[in-house]
């Protein structure tokens, strides 16, 4: 990426307004704080002066590495310019982004720090005016601060005492479980938010990740699926039910266990990904939430499909069919078996490889 490229809605900026925007690239934070006093209110005066958030993101150098005009959700990272990361490990890189609201960060990005597995999410609150100093002028347009990161799943499951409900038996929760894998402070003060140690925090919530992660891999013989159901115009919701508790007994029957599904009815499924963007960007939180590493959808999906999934949510995607025939695989006795088994696995991946 260029380093000076300006992202977001530019529409209707000015070349001066651009050039301040692109300023903020030549700033540099310290290593141990989260922003300065100076960035921040630099960041708020020009979004007080665009009327528009504004967001930058930066790595733990204290770098800025991309600048955008909107919301943490309308100038996220795109996965493939994201670092790699781990389960445990967060991508190295903070979102500080202002709202011209006095209100703490949204869902849609608090969705989008969990999504790039923000190190931090910092809120700062505008107001527009500035604060009047004597003799005239404004001296900083940060009313209040936000911060809010991730936290490992399991320290919220042990704060809220909250289970993973069964059908009939079959470990699949809803989605809205009310289980948020993130935390976010009561507003602060720009002055108390300077004062943080940003490395003393991220190591901690890394070294909580990593405790999570080891735990995660004592079974880790077995995949951790995240099921998949679309629902179209032609299914009752009783027969969408059963499949959904028939796809679960397959994955078990496979060796995997499944943690959790993700369910949306639509009447005409997305030619790229089956599901809607939105639907997408849940089931990739949702498997980073509960620590899944495969995907099931309960309909069979193209090669296409499958590498668009995969690219935006990160982890193995597999339908249906791909299910049967690896228990079909596991199951087949005889020489003769094995290789007719082995046969229809290879026709069915064949397109998956070459398309």
């Amino acid at each position: 990426m260029h380093i000076e490229t300006i992202y977001g809605n530019l529409q209707g900026l000015k070349s001066s307004q651009l050039k301040q925007l692109q300023r903020l690239y030549h700033q540099r934070i310290p290593g141990d704080r989260i922003t300065t006093p100076e960035f921040a209110q630099r960041l708020a005066a020009i979004s007080a002066e665009l009327s528009e958030p504004v967001c930058a993101y930066l790595n733990r150098r204290g770098q800025v590495i991309r600048v955008g005009v909107g919301t943490p959700r309308q100038t996220q990272i795109p996965p493939l310019e994201l670092p790699r990361y781990g389960a445990e490990r967060l991508s190295g890189i903070r979102c500080l982004a202002t709202n011209l609201k006095s209100e703490p960060p949204s869902v849609a990005a608090l969705t989008a720090m969990a999504l790039q597995r923000l190190d931090v999410l910092v809120v700062l609150t505008v107001t527009s005016e500035g604060f009047e100093r004597r003799g005239g002028g404004a001296t900083g347009y940060v009313k209040e601060t936000y911060l809010a990161h991730l936290v490992p799943n399991q320290v919220l499951r042990e704060e809220k005492g909250t289970e993973v409900p069964t059908t009939n038996g079959v470990k699949i929760a809803p989605v809205d479980s009310g289980v948020a894998n993130w935390s976010v402070s009561p507003a602060m003060s720009l002055d108390m938010l300077t004062k943080q140690d940003f490395l003393d925090l991220v190591d901690s919530l890394e070294a909580e990740f990593q405790r999570e992660f080891i735990a995660q891999q004592v079974d880790a013989d077995s995949d951790r699926v995240l099921l998949v159901g679309v629902m179209t115009d032609e299914m009752t919701a009783q027969e969408f039910q059963y499949g959904i508790e028939e796809l679960a007994r397959l994955v078990d029957t496979a060796g995997g266990e499944v943690l959790q599904a993700v369910t949306q009815k639509r009447s005409r499924l997305h030619p790229q990904t089956v599901v809607g963007e939105g639907k997408v960007q849940e089931i990739a939180l949702t498997a980073q939430t509960i620590g899944a590493n495969l995907i099931v959808f309960n309909r069979e999906l193209s090669p296409a499909q499958v590498r668009n999934l995969e690219i935006q949510i990160g982890i193995r995607v597999v339908d249906r069919t791909e299910v049967i025939l690896d228990i079909f695989a596991q199951r087949a006795q005889s020489g003769a078996g094995k290789l007719q088994v082995e046969l229809a696995q290879l026709e069915y991946m064949l397109p998956r490889l070459t398309g």
